[in-house]
């Protein structure tokens, strides 16, 4: 996920993973770089690990900053909620094996905005917290809000009309949650250089580049894959680090992972700003259609504004955006103008153009603004090319929901799975003193393949077939989709936006057996116009992708391939 953040009259650029889930940060002057969390890895001398593995279970405490002549059992590299949650669960963990986190970003705020339904976090605090990392439903919420408002032009009969277009207010009753970005971080990472959360920290980031599965770049500067463990350049000293498992949470633009099939991605573009407004749409209770009580999912509405000067009315039409609204405290409003999957991109500028004219036409204008925030996010494409021993976690490793591009939920939810297994590899040679004993590339299989099942990859199968879906249709389209969507039984469509193993209600996503429930009983809750379109769409999709998504909703062809060991 890409940001490019000004706060008051600050000009950043921010790179991130995760959802959207990163790795690397902040650069001043508005000008974007790549992060540059690169890979590096080669051998060295293995002394006194056994040691070191020995004092940790004793609770010695880890320094915030390391020395890069040490060896270690992990290395994450990135700085964002995908790596500093991973790293946040293995030193809480009572094996407490040896972890550092490579990144010269470590110290920068993190800057996306993150939205969660307040259902979901509860659980993954339940979740963090049986791990000894508290806090997310405590310092982890920065916004709350009772129920969740939609617009799709219906009228009051929940039908979706065109012409005039409707302004019913779909009520969805369900809480809905803004993530602290500041309170998350502290939770996962000690900005102080007596660091306790019981990993290390090496501000630097890594050179090299992965040129093909296992084969990094520049000559002699990439990852170096030795017997029992891989070696890490640091880019701006040289300096080495080596350790049995490398961690990738440098986000879906990462250097050090590859994944295949990026042509045929979709992409979540926004226009975001944080500010206070004025105008004769502001009340106390309101801002324009807005309920101040309330967040607003979704507001696809477009008639009233899709002709106002600088507004191109065809392709507000054929490249449809809605709005994302946040009241905050006092009065501080967050807008989203999203384009929710496209190929091409919507443009950033489109997007700011059309969140002035919609916000006019309500009697609206932006005053002060705090922060703009340019979000990009990659959706869909293909999950990790098997057989890599660097083990991407969060958006490097594919977790963006293919359909939505909710992420962040899914990314902590997946930690968990990812912090289980590498710490199940690492028991296996306790007592270890050398990395003789270890196969990194074999833990490095089962631990992808613990993110990556069978399962997991028939879920997002189908869910990579919404996406495409989504990408095809127009503003009508899209307002039919949704109104059909929110109509089911609420455990269902929010099992669909979570999607992820270990969030609510799953259950009604996870097997071939209830996504083709879902599958039929969402397809007569459609408009007929709309439901005729996905029919076709299954058919075209099926015969030019293959046999996927008939696999993800019947017994047919078996089960997916497990990415890993």
């Amino acid at each position: 996920k890409v940001f490019i953040v000004r706060p008051m009259r600050a000009a950043f650029v921010v790179l991130t993973g995760s959802v959207p889930l990163t790795a690397g940060w902040v650069v001043p002057g508005g000008q974007p770089q790549a992060l540059s969390i690169r890979s590096l890895v080669s051998s060295r001398s293995k002394k006194g690990l056994g040691q070191r593995r020995r004092r940790a279970a004793a609770g010695a405490p880890c320094a915030s900053t390391a020395d890069p002549s040490v060896d270690y059992d992990v290395a994450i590299i990135g700085a964002g909620p995908a790596a500093l949650s991973l790293a946040a669960l293995l030193g809480a963990s009572p094996a407490a094996p040896k972890v550092v986190v490579l990144s010269q970003n470590l110290a920068k705020r993190w800057v996306p905005n993150y939205g969660c339904w307040t259902e979901e976090w509860a659980a993954l605090d339940a979740l963090y917290t049986a791990k000894g990392v508290p806090g997310l439903m405590g310092p982890g919420v920065d916004a709350r809000w009772g129920d969740t408002d939609c617009f799709f032009g219906e009228g009051e009969d929940g039908r979706v009309q065109a012409a005039p277009e409707g302004d019913y207010r779909r009520e969805l009753g369900r809480a809905y949650l803004r993530v602290s970005r500041a309170g998350l971080k502290a939770i996962f990472y000690d900005e102080g250089e007596g660091g306790n959360k019981g990993y290390e920290c090496i501000k630097e980031d890594v050179a090299g580049k992965a040129l093909g599965t296992n084969v990094f770049g520049p000559d002699g500067s990439g990852p170096r894959l030795l017997e029992g463990h891989t070696e890490l350049t640091l880019a701006s000293s040289g300096k080495k680090v080596t350790a049995k498992i490398v961690v990738d949470a440098c986000g879906a633009e990462s250097p050090f992972t590859i994944r295949d099939d990026r042509d045929k991605e979709g992409y979540q573009i926004a226009y975001g700003v944080e500010c206070t407004v004025k105008g004769p749409g502001v009340t106390g209770s309101k801002v324009g259609d807005y309920d101040r009580a309330k967040m607003t999912l979704f507001d696809y509405r477009s008639e009233a504004w899709r002709t106002s000067p600088g507004i191109d009315p065809n392709k507000v039409v054929n490249e449809p955006t809605f709005n994302y609204v946040m009241p905050l405290a006092g009065e501080k409003v967050f807008f989203e103008e999203t384009s929710l999957v496209a190929n091409p991109a919507v443009s950033f500028e489109d997007c700011k153009r059309r969140l002035a004219a919609r916000l006019s036409v309500q009697g609206v204008q932006i005053d002060q603004i705090f922060e703009e925030e340019f979000c990009y996010i990659p959706m869909g494409g293909a999950v990790p090319r098997r057989g890599q021993r660097v083990v991407p976690v969060g958006a490097a490793a594919g977790i963006v929901h293919p359909s939505t591009g909710y992420q962040l939920g899914r990314c902590l939810s997946s930690n968990l799975g990812v912090a289980d297994q590498i710490l199940a590899e690492l028991a296996k040679d306790p007592a270890a003193d050398t990395f003789s004993q270890f196969d990194p590339d074999g833990a490095a299989a089962r631990v992808i393949g613990r993110t990556w099942t069978p399962a997991a990859v028939g879920q997002r199968n189908f869910a990579l077939f919404g996406g495409d879906f989504l990408m095809q249709q127009d503003v009508e389209g899209l307002k039919g989709f949704f109104s059909g969507f929110f109509k089911l039984d609420e455990p269902v469509w929010a099992g669909f936006l979570a999607g992820w193993r270990g969030l609510p209600n799953n259950e009604y996503h996870d097997g071939w057996l209830p996504r083709l429930w879902f599958g039929v009983t969402f397809l007569v809750k459609l408009p007929p116009k709309v439901a005729l379109a996905m029919v076709v769409a299954i058919a075209k999709y099926s015969l030019a992708e293959g046999p996927d998504l008939i696999q993800s909703v019947t017994p047919l062809f078996g089960d997916p391939v497990r990415q890993g060991g």
